[in-house]
C-alpha cells in the first residue's frame, strides 16, 4: 500500500547518504598534539600548529618548528535511526488500522466490516432496548447515559470482532487495542467514527509503527551526515634573538575538505495522513498514545508527508567545499614585570571550491545519477578570498606560576564570503579561549568555544557545535603520550575520548571517538570519529 512509499523513500535516502560525503564547518581539528589532548590548543606552547589554533603561539617558544598532519573525520546525526525502522511492520500495522476505520472488504460474501460496524453491533448487544434503531452516535450516547461501564462495551466489541468478516490479523489488532481505547474521547458522526484515541500498550506492532513515525518526523527536523579531511604542514621561525625584537614568523599550507548531506524538509508537510475507503485520517501523536481523526483531501495535499514525497516537496541537499589555504603569521612578545604578553595575527590566502546539489525526494529519484553529477569536476566553482585571525597568549612570569599560560583567539574575524552561482557561503567568526600548564615533561591544557558555531546542514532545526575539552601530555624521552576528553555541548555525540602517541617525533597517531553510538542494520559506530597521522620536529 502507499504507506510503503514514505519509508521506501527514507531508506533510499539513507542508502545514498552513507557512501557520500557529509559536511560540518566548525572550529575543526588540525595537528596531532591538540587532537590527542581533547582538542585544546589556544594556550599550548611548543605547538607545531600555532598558525591554526592561535597565531600568538608563534612567539611562545624559542625554536624553529616544523609539523605535518593529515586526518579524516565523520559525524552523523539522525540518519541511522531511519535504517532501523521496520518498514513492513509500519505498512501492515498502520494500514490495517486505517482500513478498519474506513471500511475493509473481507469474507467470502464480500461484506464490509469496519470498526464503526463492529461498534454499532456491540452497542445493540449491550442495549437491547434500542432494538437496533437510531444512528451510531445516538446509541453511543444512550449507552453512556444508561450503563457507562466501558468493560461491558469492550467485551461486546471483542465478541463482535471475533464473529466478523475481518482477517485474523485485523481481529487480533482490534482485540489487542480494545482495552486501550479512550471511549470518553471517541468522536462519532452519523454512522461513522471521525476520531479515536488509543493509549500505548494495546498492540505492540501498532505502538512500534507510531513510534517509528515519530522517529521519521524527528529526523526530518534535525539531521546531517558530515565528513571532513583537514590536512596541513606548518613552519614556525621563532629563534630567541627575534622573539623580543623583530618578532617571529610562520607559514604553512592547509588543505581541508568539508562535505555535508542533509534533508531539507518543508515543516508544514510532515503529517501522516492516510486514505481508506475514500476517507482521510490524520495521525496525532501524544505522550501516552496516539489517535486518528478524520480530515479531508485538501488537508492531505497541504500537510501530508506522503503527498509531499509524491510532489518532491522535500529534498536531499549535498554540499562539498574544498579549501586550500596559505597562512602567513606574525607574533611579537612584550615583556612586562611578571607577565609576558604575546600578540599574533595571521592572514590566510584562501581558494574555496564549492559544489551543491538538491535532489527532490521521491521513489523515482535516481540517486546514482545525482551523486555522479555532484562529484564531477565540472560541478565545482572556485573563488578566492582571505581570512584574518587574531590571537593573544599571556605567560605568567612568577616562580610558582611560570608554566601557566592563557590564550584567546578570534578566527575569521572578517567573515570571508564566497559568492557562487548557487548562493553565498560565509565563514563566520569563531572565538575560543583556553589555558595550559606547560612543563618540560608534563603538559595540561583546556579549551572552550565561547560561542556556538553553525554546522552546514539544511535541516529544519539547523545544528550547532560548541566544543569544550582538555587533556594531558607526558613526554617520556623518545615517546609522547596524550589523553583527553571533549564534549560538544550542542550535540548528542556523548563524551568524546581522545588519545595520541608520538614516536621519535616523525610518527604520530591521534584518535577522537564519541561514546554515543549509532546503529544501522546491526552495525554500531561512534557518531563522532576523527583519526589523524602526522609528526613534528623542532631545533
Amino acid at each position: 500500500m502507499r504507506l510503503r512509499y514514505i519509508y521506501t523513500t527514507c531508506l533510499l535516502v539513507f542508502g545514498v547518504v552513507v557512501p557520500q560525503v557529509g559536511f560540518g564547518l566548525e572550529f575543526g581539528v588540525m595537528g596531532n598534539v591538540s587532537a590527542g589532548m581533547g582538542g585544546a590548543g589556544v594556550a599550548l606552547k611548543n605547538s607545531p600548529f600555532a598558525l591554526y589554533y592561535n597565531p600568538a603561539l608563534l612567539s611562545a617558544a624559542n625554536s624553529i618548528r616544523f609539523g605535518y598532519s593529515v586526518g579524516i573525520g565523520m559525524r552523523e546525526k539522525g540518519f541511522d535511526k531511519i535504517a532501523n525502522i521496520d518498514l513492513n511492520n509500519f505498512s501492515n500495522a498502520a494500514g490495517n488500522f486505517v482500513d478498519l476505520l474506513g471500511g475493509f472488504s473481507g469474507g467470502s460474501s464480500g461484506s464490509v466490516d469496519d470498526f464503526s460496524t463492529i461498534l454499532d453491533k456491540a452497542l445493540d448487544s449491550v442495549s437491547p432496548t434500542s432494538g437496533g434503531g437510531g444512528d451510531l452516535q445516538s446509541k453511543f450516547e444512550n449507552f453512556k447515559n444508561t450503563n457507562g461501564d466501558w468493560n461491558v462495551l469492550i467485551s461486546a466489541i471483542q465478541n463482535q470482532t471475533n464473529s466478523s468478516s475481518l482477517t485474523d490479523e485485523q481481529k487480533n489488532l482490534v482485540n489487542n487495542i480494545a482495552d486501550n481505547i479512550n471511549f470518553g474521547d471517541l468522536n462519532l458522526d452519523t454512522g461513522s467514527i471521525t476520531g479515536i484515541s488509543i493509549n500505548f500498550g494495546g498492540d505492540a506492532a501498532m505502538d512500534k509503527a507510531i513510534r517509528d513515525l515519530q522517529t521519521i518526523q524527528d529526523v526530518l527536523r534535525a539531521n546531517s551526515f558530515n565528513f571532513t579531511s583537514q590536512n596541513g604542514v606548518a613552519l614556525q621561525f621563532a629563534p630567541s634573538f627575534l622573539r623580543g625584537t623583530l618578532g617571529t614568523f610562520g607559514v604553512g599550507l592547509f588543505s581541508s575538505f568539508y562535505g555535508g548531506t542533509s534533508i531539507k524538509a518543508d515543516p508544514n508537510r510532515m503529517d501522516l495522513i492516510l486514505e481508506s475507503g475514500g476517507n482521510y485520517y490524520k495521525v496525532h501523536l501524544g505522550d501516552n498514545g496516539f489517535g486518528y481523526a478524520q480530515t479531508d483531501r485538501s488537508d492531505y495535499e497541504a500537510h501530508s508527508l506522503e503527498y509531499a514525497l509524491q510532489q518532491g516537496a522535500h529534498s536531499l541537499t549535498t554540499h562539498m567545499l574544498w579549501i586550500n589555504e596559505i597562512p602567513i603569521g606574525y607574533a611579537h612578545t612584550f615583556y612586562f614585570k611578571n607577565v609576558n604578553l604575546n600578540l599574533g595575527i595571521s592572514a590566510r590566502l584562501m581558494s574555496a571550491s564549492n559544489a551543491q546539489n538538491n535532489t527532490a525526494l521521491t521513489t523515482n529519484t535516481n540517486f546514482v545519477t545525482s551523486g555522479k553529477n555532484i562529484i564531477s569536476k565540472d560541478a565545482f566553482e572556485t573563488k578566492a578570498g582571505i581570512a584574518i585571525d587574531l590571537g593573544t597568549m599571556l605567560e605568567i612570569d612568577l616562580p610558582d606560576f611560570r608554566y601557566l599560560t592563557f590564550g584567546f583567539v578570534a578566527k575569521n574575524i572578517n567573515t570571508p564570503t564566497f559568492r557562487y552561482a548557487n548562493g553565498e557561503l560565509a565563514i563566520k567568526p569563531q572565538y575560543r579561549a583556553g589555558f595550559a600548564y606547560n612543563q618540560n615533561n608534563f603538559v595540561f591544557a583546556f579549551d572552550a568555544d565561547l560561542v556556538k558555531n553553525e554546522m552546514f546542514s539544511d535541516s529544519i532545526n539547523r545544528p550547532f557545535s560548541q566544543m569544550i575539552g582538555g587533556g594531558v601530555k607526558f613526554d617520556i624521552k623518545m615517546l609522547d603520550l596524550r589523553l583527553g576528553l571533549m564534549k560538544d555541548i550542542r550535540q548528542d555525540d556523548g563524551l568524546i575520548i581522545t588519545g595520541g602517541i608520538n614516536l621519535l617525533g616523525f610518527l604520530d597517531v591521534a584518535v577522537q571517538a564519541g561514546t554515543e553510538l549509532g546503529e544501522a542494520k546491526g552495525y554500531r559506530f561512534p557518531r563522532y570519529l576523527n583519526i589523524r597521522v602526522g609528526g613534528n620536529f623542532s631545533f
